[in-house]
């Protein structure tokens, strides 16, 4: 599922689809788009393997540098962790993380599967 969002930046307004993705279990914004964007990047203090969803390791190398963004989706607003990376076709990836940031995936309902979310 995709979604289209806005981000913005001290320099820059922009708009682009997003894919939801429930089973990647960190947020992703592609590095040279978030460059473009001049968004704050920095590097973590040792690369982190990515991995496919087969458990193989991603092609595109290691995880080196992320980006904290605000986030805003309908009222709800939290701080969350980009890690930027050249791997696929969207420029974002919305993944695990953000799903419970709002409140998407209810840790506290074991039957939230059940819940009627609007995005």
């Amino acid at each position: 599922m995709t979604v289209r969002i806005f981000i913005h930046s001290n320099s820059k307004r922009a708009k682009t689809i997003s894919l939801l993705d429930s089973g990647a279990t960190e947020n992703f914004l592609n590095l040279d788009y978030a460059k473009w964007l001049k968004l704050p990047i920095k590097r973590l203090p040792f690369p982190r393997k990515l991995f496919n969803v087969d458990g193989t390791e991603n092609k595109v190398g290691q995880l080196q540098f992320y980006t904290d963004l605000a986030i805003r989706t309908g009222s709800t607003s939290t701080n969350m962790r980009f890690f930027l990376t050249q791997r696929g076709e969207h420029k974002v990836i919305l993944g695990y993380p953000w799903f419970v940031a709002v409140h998407v995936i209810d840790l506290t309902n074991e039957d939230s599967s059940s819940d009627d979310k609007e995005l």
